[in-house]
């Protein structure tokens, strides 16, 4: 008798269904490139393809962050902290910040933190599709090299480039000599082989997750075209926040609608009725409208008081990677229930 598992009959790994998490998983890339390609065919196109970014998708993920921390009474009683305390430290903190050194410590900070941020986000996803597979897990220790030294080569190899502007605005670049920057990504080349070659043998054997292979794969595409093949930092940049971007979005959007359960909720009527399949499109448009409104009277309201744009959008931002960092992990109950995780 074969020691061999029939992976015919093990699971694929889907979060929620197929339709969903390839969407998920090579829609939400597939987006990604084409604005970098577009980008990239016709620079004349960036701005108009930034704003669409901006306004529909980095805008709305950056709100969606708040749909989790008070869009109901319990998320505000749960998240006091997070929703009334840590703005005021974070905007203390950038404030200060830019008192010290002006637009480009506050870039530069931003730069590198949300080339972190993204690896996070990826790892935690990675993370939610190994859980959800009902097949033994892999025992692959390549993964974790991957995930981590692909996207950390990337920015050494933009910072040797040494560009001194992002999205117009200042920025320093850590000096990183060229010859560490190859080196980082002669073994980022060599966690992906070893990778790949050890999950195709436990994918043979029974073991680990199809669905996260896949995802896997498309984290390796994305940071290496975002990083490396495209030679501009803002034409790669640009495909790997509306990667990000729309990855955040649904899986916000799951939480809630797991949470209740294609259920409207007395407790919760509007975040839970604006949660049910077949209301995602509503959801979808309240929270572009939302952040339509506030990053409006951001940016236009706000104009008149020198730097205070720049001041209030990087508190946002830094205000979203700090709690994102918090409230997302996989090891909590209520983010495996509300995901469909095993415990």
């Amino acid at each position: 008798m074969s020691t061999r598992t029939d992976t015919a009959t093990l699971s694929w790994g889907w979060v929620r269904n197929p339709r969903f998490d390839l969407f998920f998983i090579l829609g939400t890339a597939g987006l990604g490139l084409a604005f970098s390609l577009a980008a990239l065919a016709r620079p004349s196109l960036f701005p108009v393809l930034l704003m669409v970014d901006v306004w529909l998708l980095g805008y709305h993920h950056v709100v969606s962050t708040f749909t989790r921390l008070g869009f109901d009474a319990e998320s505000r009683r749960q998240h006091r902290f997070h929703l009334w305390v840590l703005p005021g430290l974070v905007f203390a903190a950038t404030f200060a910040v830019y008192q010290a050194g002006g637009v480009w410590p506050l870039m530069s900070v931003y730069f590198y933190w949300q080339g972190w941020h993204y690896l996070r986000q990826s790892y935690g996803v990675s993370r939610i599709l190994d859980r959800a597979s009902k097949r033994p897990a892999a025992e692959n220790p390549a993964t974790a090299w991957m995930l981590y030294l692909l996207p950390l080569a990337g920015l050494l190899y933009r910072s040797a480039q040494g560009s001194t502007t992002f999205l117009k605005l200042e920025v320093r670049m850590l000096p990183v000599p060229w010859e560490v920057a190859w080196a980082a990504a002669a073994c980022a080349l060599v966690a992906f082989a070893a990778w790949a070659v050890l999950q195709a043998r436990a994918l043979r054997s029974g073991a680990g997750s199809p669905a996260q292979t896949l995802y896997l794969a498309t984290h390796a595409g994305m940071f290496a075209v975002g990083y490396f093949a495209i030679p501009s930092l803002e034409t790669g940049w640009l495909g790997l926040n509306v990667w990000h971007n729309a990855q955040y979005i649904l899986i916000v959007w799951l939480f809630h609608n797991r949470r209740f359960k294609e259920q409207v909720s007395p407790e919760h009527r509007f975040l839970s009725t604006l949660s049910q399949s077949r209301r995602m499109l509503q959801y979808l448009v309240v929270c572009v409208a939302l952040s339509a409104l506030l990053y409006t009277f951001i940016l236009r309201g706000l104009s008149w008081i020198p730097a205070a744009s720049l001041l209030i959008v990087q508190t946002l931002n830094f205000h979203h990677y700090i709690v994102d960092s918090l409230i997302w992990k996989v090891r909590q109950p209520a983010v495996r229930r509300n995901l469909g995780l095993a415990a």
